[in-house]
Formats: structure tokens, sequence, C-alpha cells
């Protein structure tokens, strides 16, 4: 084989390992790359990677050991409203636990946990056992005594700081009993009280009538009546019609009696004028008209307006017997309205 022959041969060969060559050189080349240049850039990266992982878990730990550490106070012994605000003062959620004990014990604290002097975090609950009072105790029987003797026992017993049970004034009937003789109670004898409660007393007025004065509600707006009869011995059963041209909107122009004396929760007729509604009014104004069970004597009623931002307002404190209560309000559309007969809810509407 000549010269030309061999180069020939050789260049043959080098088309064939041509590819592989170039992938060999290219590797070799980042290799030397990386070998002279790019170790700094390596180790930039893992330096980098270190730092956020070191920063991410430092910021994490300030988050969690970040919020403000409290001392629980001590509040055994004390009323649960004491220890309440104590509580409150010291951002601290309570969890309030019922058990029976002494009867001299009741609503106090008994015991807590965490104790006493204890290092914790802020918003943290705290568990708390409140004494219920001896067991199978409850409102002991009233019935038959007179007002006068048992009433000041009573506000000095229930009228206790942190009490579960608060005195109404009391409701007077006409009986043959003689007058300050208790009839009745609610809740009855033995009740075990576990909640907030009222007690209210029924109590004989004697044989003579009781009156009353009919308060004139005539010009009054919504809320005018409402005050006036809050105060008032008598029932009103309120009506009302679309305002003609020469009325006031929104007042009463009408009643019965107004001025006249009465017997006492004797039901007055008052009527209301009201304007038309109107699109893109924000309130609703009308009658309530609830129907109820029916009260052998006139009990304490309340009516409150909810909001459907959630804001409660109490709209009327009142006497009434029961059946069918009407009453006037004027509130923001959407409105819930909720009658409470001796804090009871007995009716609830949404006006519109």
């Amino acid at each position: 084989m000549d010269e030309r022959d061999i180069k020939n041969t050789e260049g043959e060969n080098e088309k064939k390992g041509g590819f592989g060559s170039r992938i060999s050189g290219s590797i070799k080349k980042q290799a030397d790359g990386l070998a002279y240049g790019g170790a700094p850039l390596f180790f930039t990266m893992i330096l980098t990677l270190i730092v956020t992982v070191v920063a991410c878990i430092a910021v994490f730990f300030a988050s969690v050991q970040g919020e403000e550490q409290v001392m629980v106070p001590d509040v055994v012994g004390k009323s649960l409203t004491t220890a309440l605000l104590e509580m409150q003062q010291k951002e601290l959620y309570a969890k309030i636990q019922l058990r029976y004990s002494d009867e001299e014990d009741a609503l106090t604290i008994l015991e807590q946990d965490p104790a006493p002097g204890s290092i914790v975090k802020a918003y943290r609950r705290v568990t708390l056992t409140v004494s219920r009072g001896l067991e199978g105790s409850g409102i002991e029987d009233l019935v038959g005594k007179n007002i006068d003797e048992v009433l000041p026992q009573l506000k000095s017993s229930y009228g206790a700081d942190g009490s579960l049970v608060t005195v109404a004034d009391p409701v007077y009937k006409k009986s043959s009993r003689p007058a300050g003789t208790i009839l009745g109670q609610t809740p009855a004898a033995g009740s075990i009280i576990s909640d907030m409660t009222r007690l209210q007393l029924i109590v004989s007025k004697g044989t003579e009538p009781e009156t009353a004065e009919v308060p004139d509600l005539a010009g009054m707006k919504v809320s005018e009546a409402l005050k006036a009869m809050s105060s008032a011995k008598v029932i009103f059963d309120f009506t009302s019609h679309e305002a003609f041209s020469s009325e006031k909107a929104g007042t009463v122009t009408s009643q019965d009696g107004a001025g006249q004396t009465v017997g006492a929760w004797s039901h007055v007729t008052a009527d209301f004028a009201f304007a038309p509604a109107k699109e893109g009014d924000e309130n609703s104004t009308g009658i309530l008209n609830a129907s109820i069970s029916e009260y052998p004597y006139p009990v304490p009623m309340t009516v409150k307006a909810s909001s459907q931002e959630g804001k409660t307002t109490t709209l009327a404190n009142f006497h009434h017997d029961g059946g069918r209560i009407t009453l006037p309000y004027s509130v923001a559309k959407g409105s819930t309205l909720t009658l409470y007969a001796m804090d009871r809810e007995v009716y609830s509407a949404t006006v519109n």
C-alpha cells in the first residue's frame, strides 16, 4: 500500500469516528472548565442553599416563640365573674367545667389548670373547675310566703357576685289570698340552675282591683311609643294603615282610652300610619304579629332585633299575657326580630 492509500484510509477512519470524537472533546472541555472555573460557582450554589435553609428555620422558630408569655393568675376560691375578668386581663381564655361541691362554694373556682404562677403563652386556654353548689339543691319553694319577708333574703342570696339567678320585679295579681302572699313562681321549686335564670314571683294584691292610667301615644314615633308602653300597666294592641296625605307617616294617629283610668293590664288599641314602602328603602317598618301561648297573668317580655351584620339591639321591654302580640318596629331590612317571654325565646321572624 502506497502513501496515498494510507492517507485515504486515515481520512475514512476520521470520518467514521468524528461524531464520537466531538462528544469526547465536549465532555473534556466541560470537565476542564469545571476544574478551573466551575468549582467556585458550585460552592456558591451550595452556600446559598445552606443560608436559605438556615433563614427559614430562624423565621419558623421566631414565629413560634414570638408570642407573649404571661403568668397564670391564682383564681382558686374566687367567684366565676372575678376569675373571668382576671383571665381576660392576662389575655387567657377560660374553659369552664362544672362540679357539685359544698353549697357555700356555689359559683366559685375549685381548681385550675395550669397551676397559678405557671408561665404560658398568651391566648392559651385555662381550665377552671367551677362549683355548681350542693348536688340536688335548687330553687326553694316560696309559694305561700310573704313577699316582704322573703324578697330581701332573695336579693341577698341571688345578688352575690357571679350568681346565675336574678330576681325580677314581682307581678301582682288580684286574689282572695292576703295581699303580699306569693301565689306562684318561675322556675318551679326544686329546679336545678345551670344557666342564667330570672326568678319571677306572682304575688297577691288582695281583693282590691288594681287600676292604671292609659298613656297618650298620639303623635309618637315607633321608638317613642315602645318606650312609653314599657312603663305602662296596660297592654297595647297595635294596628296600622297606609298614611293619608293629611297624616304624619310613622306616628300613632289614634288610640282608645288616652288619659283614662282602666283596670290594670287592660287591652288598649293604638293605630299607626306608615308610609308605603319604596324601592331602595334601607329600613323596614311595620307591625310584628306573633301568636304565642297564653299566660294567666302578664309576664315580662322582650323584643330584640339582630341585623344581618350580627348587631343585636333591644327594641322593647313590656308585660303581656300572651296569645296574640302586636308590636311596631322600624329596623334595617333583613333584620331578625326575636320575642322572649321570661327570658325564653317564643317567637322569631325576619323582616324585609
